[in-house]
């Protein structure tokens, strides 16, 4: 039995081997369609046909060519390479300058575009593409504040209706406030010494980026193949804010000032020279010479033949000399009336009586004209108490806007105004009314995108007499503006197409000035 035992687990011992090595090969496709030729099923161990070769000329079976091709494509040398083509030269950038001119802080500023190249550009005229960085004087609040047109404002790609061909030796030139840009608190850093930094148009790749730009670009060929590159945005020269006023502002200064200058010192100098020289100098010497030397007894004899001998002309010389001596000695002794009560026909003031104030936001920033709100604040500014009426339809606005000018008015007083709308103000307290514009002014004030000025006025005029009050009534303008922008409107914000115009020439002290300050 135990040997048995051991036959039978040597002869399973010898056929495993062969098992795997028969369930291998009948796993594998190309055996398997060998076995499927009809050369191979025909032979057998037991057959006694032989097993035909290949004719001559006749192609090899298709198993034999799937087998052998991959063996033949590892040993056969590899293809050699497809030669590149060779690179074109880069081309050379855009030859678009970009320039900004801020004679004061305060606007109006002018953006320039110039062609310096051989070959027409184009370019969007749009100054809403500018975008600004303003580096602050001011150690303490040291900041830099980046100013650019919001995104209702803004031009989401490129402006076709402001496409501008340039052609070689033409700019553009557009003037813009710089507080459509710096709005809001951003407007504070507009001022004397800050440091401006301009770029136009959009932000070029990033660069770990390999792709080359894509549209929209600042500046672009006309030509195919483009004859430079082109360019996404374009970045001005650093400009430095001057501390004064414009040169046109300055001058009218100057000459105000040197047209009134003269005038007074007239007044001033010629009048007390005469006045001080020849009736003092009378005074002095004649009356009280005579007053001395002359007895008491003498003197209505000497007048008499004073009087007869001097001629008439002497008479006259001597009245108007007397006159003015007295008007003079007038001026300089104030009468008992004028005392403390300040120049001569000037009234009193009560700086205690109350007074209203009228204050406004100082901007204002709205999505269409439908959202246009004015905050206007009325403040009794005296040390009394006073009783007024205060409603919206007592507000006239005066609008000055891309459009033109426009007053929105006030409505007339009326008389029925009851009772318990009169407020009691006591000193230092106001009274805040927040006002729609389009209520109250004409349909197409703001029918345009961009900036507005508006400037509020207050007709109190309700004096409440029919109800046995003593209201407060004046004429109350507010004591600044309130600056409005509104980033959509019916209109767009051109009303007219861009135009290229001649690169103006700088002046010989100009042109030194600008090649030792470029980039």
């Amino acid at each position: 039995m135990r040997t048995r035992l051991v036959r039978i687990a040597c002869l399973f011992t010898s056929i495993a081997p062969a098992a795997a090595a028969v369930m291998g090969l009948a796993s594998s496709p190309a055996l398997a369609e060998e076995k499927s030729t009809p050369a191979q099923q025909t032979e057998g161990p037991g057959s006694s046909v032989p097993a035909e070769g290949p004719k001559a000329g006749a192609a090899p079976p298709p198993a034999a060519s799937k087998v052998a091709a991959p063996k033949a494509s590892v040993g056969a040398p590899k293809a050699s390479a497809k030669k590149k083509a060779p690179e074109a030269p880069p081309l050379p950038p855009a030859p678009a300058r970009l320039w900004l001119i801020a004679p004061s802080p305060h606007g109006p500023w002018t953006l320039r575009i110039d062609n310096e190249g051989e070959r027409p550009m184009r370019i969007p005229a749009d100054v809403r593409l500018l975008r600004l960085e303003v580096d602050t004087l001011n150690k303490r609040t040291k900041k830099t504040v980046r100013c650019a047109a919001p995104a209702g404002l803004k031009p989401s790609g490129f402006p076709e209706r402001r496409a501008l061909l340039l052609a070689p030796g033409q700019s553009y030139m557009e003037h813009f406030d710089p507080r459509l840009l710096c709005f809001g608190k951003d407007e504070a850093a507009l001022a004397g010494g800050s440091v401006v930094k301009a770029w136009y148009g959009w932000g070029p790749p990033p660069k770990w980026s390999k792709k080359p730009p894509a549209a929209p670009f600042a500046a672009e060929s006309t030509d195919h193949p483009p004859a430079f590159a082109p360019a996404p945005g374009l970045a001005g020269p650093t400009v430095v804010l001057s501390y004064g006023l414009p040169h046109e502002e300055a001058t009218e200064t100057e000459h105000a000032g040197d047209a009134k200058t003269p005038s007074l010192a007239d007044q001033t100098a010629q009048p007390q020279d005469d006045k001080a020289a020849q009736p003092q100098g009378d005074k002095a010497a004649q009356p009280q010479g005579d007053k001395a030397a002359q007895p008491q007894g003498d003197k209505a004899a000497q007048l008499q033949s004073d009087k007869a001998a001097q001629p008439t002309d002497d008479k006259a010389a001597q009245t108007s000399a007397d006159s003015s001596a007295g008007e003079a000695a007038e001026k300089r002794v104030p009468s008992d009336k004028d005392h403390g009560a300040g120049p001569r026909g000037k009234p009193i003031v009560d700086a205690n009586a109350p007074r209203l104030e009228l204050t406004s936001d100082p901007w204002s920033d709205a999505a269409t004209p439908r959202s246009i709100v004015v905050r206007v604040s009325a403040k009794n500014a005296g040390r009394r108490p006073m009783t007024v009426a205060i409603r919206s339809r007592m507000f006239e606005f005066h609008v000055a806007g891309p459009n033109g000018e426009t007053i929105c008015a006030a409505a007339p007083p009326t008389g029925a105004v009851p009772r318990d709308l009169f407020k009691t103000l006591k000193p230092g307290a106001s009274v805040d009314v927040s006002l729609l514009l389009r209520e109250i002014c004409p349909t197409d004030t703001f029918n345009r995108e961009g900036l507005y000025e508006v400037t509020a006025t207050l007709h109190a005029n309700e004096p409440g007499t029919d109800l046995a009050l003593d209201a407060y009534t004046a004429l109350v303008p507010a004591k600044n503006t309130t600056l409005l922008r509104v980033k959509s409107a019916p209109e767009p914000f051109y009303a007219a197409a861009p135009r290229a115009v001649p690169t103006p020439k700088p002046e010989a002290g100009q042109a030194s000035e600008h090649e030792d300050h470029d980039p």
